[in-house]
């Protein structure tokens, strides 16, 4: 509830005018009567004020904006309590913000948007030699002075460099529009964050728009995490060449590719790169987040790897109609194969987990340890046409100039033929465009807070193959988990069907908890939902230990009233149980 005005706090600070409001907090343009000064006065507002977290960072913002002097960035006078009202007084700007001054005049000119990225990035600076990460820089949170200084303000969310309290444990804070990467993800900062979103203010003055504009602030994190900017200068021809490389520059993915300082952004602004610099930093800025590094953003792998015990005699597997019966105890960060085989059972067939560490499925016969070698390799002579060359040329000795050129294209289509009956188990894969997204867990967990779930356990999927149970089950092999193997065997595709009652969230949150071979090379997965494709690549899952893999699905409608149908296939042409590449399945969960 806002204060009645005019209203006065702590017997010396007259609010008379409300100039501008937050989730949180209000500020008012209020006199100091003891100095006989015009400040700014910002509330708490009412129903926060008796919540410690909140209340907290309140009094951090306060302590970390009066640690920094600097005519960049606007001063705090004085923090305090009155009564229930919690507040802090700070240097009146009589000017506007950015935001509003953009919407004004931009694309501003080049002379101008320098001068004021400038003077941000000297605001910044101080900052940072304070210890202190902003964490929401923006041009709402950037005022302009009547003389036309730029102020930093709004420590809302800042934090010191080595602070790891007060906010929820990998929560993306910060407003989505000017996040970088590492933010969106929910990891560790560093002050290349603030530098990231400088260059997001910089993009904006020279364009006249954001370079990831959007309303969804989930699509837009998704966009600095993975896609590249658009360049600048395609939007404003009038921006030189140098400027624009130290826009993109700022932009880049990798904090370790941007500027590291905000005098090391300032010093560029006053040179135009040379020709091999532009073309690292283009490369840099325009490269998408991908492979390991962002595999490793979007798993949960709990502990290190145990080694498997050695297994007594298998027991046969079974397979599984899905059950409606979601496991009520949290999931278990259970370790996994860390270098051994499992014995699983198909027919008194000791069936083992691959994988030699370089990823290949061809090697994975020789390495079987069970006596049964004649049943596995005879599949993996088709490497055997290398020696079918051989004989076509002794029976064309006669015509050995013309027929030599002749013979050697027939051998060539003749193997080409074996290996394309192999994608067979592709095409029964249901065709479309993805309607989800490989998602951070920190981002994905923060969307799941209030949610209503769905579990599945790995057993519910009916088509996986289950291990047995109780005595017969393996110690490594968690309770109701399944295997999905490739395309060679009867249990490469999990079909799962599961009943959704009302909600009005407007995403939904897959996450699904397992384990990929321990092979190098990841194993292919395809997950539809309801006949839509959600995702389609290489598996997300650690290798050899439990872990959790996300995707967020912008479009709730996905979801249908009555029965829903979850398919997750191992798209692998090749591999028999219990040959890798293979998946293991513990449990998925749906938030919606």
């Amino acid at each position: 509830m806002s204060l009645t005005l005019p209203h006065t706090l702590a017997g010396r600070y007259r609010l008379t005018a409300r100039i501008g409001e937050g989730s949180f907090a209000e500020t008012y343009l209020a006199t100091d009567t003891s100095l006989g000064r015009q400040v700014a006065v910002k509330v708490l507002r009412e129903q926060y004020a008796s919540d410690v977290r909140v209340a907290a960072r309140f009094e951090r913002e306060a302590r970390a904006a009066a640690s920094v002097t600097h005519p960049n960035v606007v001063d705090v006078y004085d923090y305090g309590r009155d009564g229930n009202t919690l507040y802090i007084v700070m240097e009146w700007v009589d000017g506007t913000d950015l935001k509003e001054h953009i919407r004004r005049r931009a694309p501003l000119p080049v002379p101008e948007a320098t001068r004021l990225i400038r003077e941000i990035l000297q605001g910044l600076g101080a900052i940072h030699r304070a210890g202190i990460i902003h964490r929401d820089v923006k041009s709402q949170n950037v005022l302009i002075a009547q003389s036309g200084t730029a102020k930093l303000t709004d420590f809302g969310i800042a934090r010191g460099a080595l602070d790891t309290g007060l906010t929820d444990t990998g929560m993306a804070l910060g407003t989505a529009a000017y996040m970088a990467p590492e933010q969106a993800s929910g990891q560790p900062l560093t002050p290349a964050a603030d530098i990231y979103a400088a260059g997001v203010i910089l993009f904006e003055m020279l364009t006249a728009r954001l370079p990831f504009p959007g309303d969804n602030p989930v699509q837009v994190m998704f966009q600095h995490v993975n896609d590249p900017p658009p360049r600048p200068r395609t939007l404003n021809p009038d921006i030189p060449p140098g400027l624009e490389l130290v826009v993109l520059r700022a932009l880049a993915k990798d904090p370790s590719d941007r500027f590291q300082s905000a005098a090391e952004m300032e010093a560029a602004l006053e040179r135009t790169p040379s020709a091999d610099e532009a073309t690292r930093i283009l490369a840099a800025a325009t490269a998408p987040v991908s492979g390991p590094g962002a595999t490793r953003a979007m798993q949960h792998t709990g502990r290190a790897a145990r080694t498997a015990q050695p297994p007594g005699s298998p027991p046969p597997p079974r397979r599984r109609t899905a059950a409606a019966v979601p496991d009520p105890t949290p999931t278990w960060p259970l370790v996994l194969l860390a270098g051994i085989l499992i014995l699983l059972g198909i027919g008194g067939i000791a069936l083992l987990a691959m994988g030699d560490g370089n990823g290949d499925t061809a090697p994975s016969p020789t390495q079987e340890l069970p006596a049964v070698t004649t049943a596995t390799p005879e599949p993996t002579p088709t490497l055997e046409p290398t020696p079918t060359p051989e004989p076509t040329p002794t029976p064309t000795p006669t015509p050995e100039p013309t027929p030599t050129p002749t013979p050697e294209p027939t051998p060539t289509p003749t193997p080409e033929p074996t290996p394309t009956p192999e994608p067979t188990p592709e095409p029964t894969q249901d065709p479309g465009t993805p309607i989800g997204s490989p998602a951070p867990e920190a981002l994905a967990r923060s969307l799941t807070v209030g949610a209503r779930d769905v579990e599945l356990d790995g057993e519910d999927f009916e088509g996986a193959l289950v291990p047995g149970e109780g005595s017969n089950r393996q110690g490594n092999i968690p309770d109701k988990a399944a295997f999905l193997f490739g395309g060679q065997s009867d249990y490469h595709t999990g079909t799962a069907t599961f009943d959704v009652s009302e909600s009005n969230r407007p995403v939904v949150v897959l996450q699904i908890t397992g384990t990929d071979d321990l092979a190098q090379r990841k194993a292919p997965i395809r997950i539809t939902l309801n006949g839509q494709l959600v995702w389609e690549g290489d598996n997300p899952l650690p290798n050899g230990e439990s872990g959790n893999a996300y995707w967020i699905i912008q479009d709730r409608s996905v979801l249908r009233d009555g029965e829903n149908r979850l398919v997750i296939a191992n798209t692998s042409p090749n591999g028999d149980a219990p040959q890798a590449p293979w998946i293991l399945i513990e449990r998925v969960t749906l938030f919606y």
